[in-house]
């Protein structure tokens, strides 16, 4: 999906991508699009472009996302586009960038949205290596605020990362792309056996990965995996291989938190650890559980941290891996990768 649209230097904006590609669609600085000017190409994702624009009525920023009017043949992409447009309309908070304009009209359909300034939490986390406690309570409570806000109004992001959040000088968060988020009641328009797993690999719940739609309990998986990341620099389960990684959710366990960083209360790794429960049904309901546990970290239950969480049963992986091929490619992907590793070491021994 969209990378975090960050404010970008003077420099930046009047400058065309140097990856030696044409812009899509033709987008580039200085083009003038009904009453927009374009100042920067911010990212491209499979179906869609996002462009930085001037609003030349009102001479306010804004966001363009240019829609693939190829890909919008697809149903499934159009079904994205139109939730993109609804999603937009019915959430009205802050930390959301809402919908102006939406242009189906044109050969390049398109959604005008309002320009969050911020710097990703990811660059944020590249900067300092291991967030402090302190600023990670402050950014992990105003994260989840919107998080919960959208739960609240059912809507399920289900591809939370570090990438999609920004953060201003103050703190405060915007959360950005909801290109694959889901309405509660929404209709499903693709089938299990033949649709990818949806999200980003690192910060996938175990249901994502076994080809379930996801919800409430998947955003909170992925801001789970979030904190873990932001407190000790790392999310739990890396690997080279995006499959191996996503496997990894369903078998490995992550070291507790208070474990990796001393300074981290087990109030709050127990925090973490619920919210990273392999079964759903064990994680904070939603958002806002999650939310009123990081409020009163002392009123979280620390044997949790003590509690096995048991790899996914053989019976339920048999079923995922039916309607799922892809999750067959990361079984396979793990055993190659474990079978070279061991052979590497008996000709190291020889």
């Amino acid at each position: 999906m969209m990378q975090s649209l960050q404010a970008e230097s003077p420099q930046q904006t009047q400058s065309i991508p140097t990856d030696g590609k044409p812009p899509r669609f033709g987008l580039a600085p200085g083009v003038k699009i009904d009453h927009y000017e374009i100042t920067a190409v911010l990212g491209e994702g499979g179906e869609a472009t996002a462009v930085k624009a001037k609003d030349l009525k009102t001479g306010k920023n804004v966001v363009m996302k240019f829609f693939d009017p190829l890909r919008l043949g697809d149903i499934a992409t159009y079904e994205h586009f139109r939730r993109a447009v609804a999603i937009g309309r019915l959430l009205q908070h802050p930390g959301i960038p809402q919908v102006i304009e939406v242009r189906e009209d044109t050969s390049t359909p398109y959604l005008v949205m309002d320009y969050m300034e911020g710097e990703s939490l990811r660059a944020i986390m590249q900067e300092d290596y291991q967030v402090s406690v302190r600023r990670f309570m402050k950014l992990a409570i105003n994260i989840t605020e919107i998080v919960a806000y959208c739960h609240e109004h059912g809507v399920f992001h289900r591809d939370l990362k570090p990438e999609n959040l920004l953060v201003d000088a103050n703190d405060n968060v915007k959360l950005i792309d909801f290109g694959i988020a889901v309405h509660r009641g929404a209709h499903r328009v693709t089938w299990g056996s033949m649709s990818n797993p949806m999200g980003t690999p690192d910060y996938m719940a175990p249901e994502q990965v076994l080809g379930e739609r996801g919800g409430a309990e998947t955003d909170v998986y992925a801001l789970g995996i979030i904190f873990y990341e932001m407190l000790t620099g790392y999310p739990p389960f890396v690997a080279p291989q995006a499959l191996v990684a996503m496997f990894q959710h369903l078998t490995h366990d992550a070291a507790p938190l208070n474990e990796v960083r001393k300074e981290v209360s087990e109030s709050i790794a127990a925090i973490v650890a619920k919210a990273t429960r392999r079964r759903k049904k064990e994680r904070f309901a939603d958002a806002a559980q999650l939310l009123a546990a990081l409020k009163n970290p002392d009123s979280v239950d620390t044997a949790i941290l003590h509690l096995p969480d048991p790899p996914l049963s053989a019976p339920v992986a048999q079923q995922s891996i039916a309607k799922n091929p892809l999750l067959l490619l990361g079984i396979v992907a793990v055993i190659t990768a474990m079978l070279t590793i061991l052979v590497i070491v008996l000709l190291a021994k020889h």
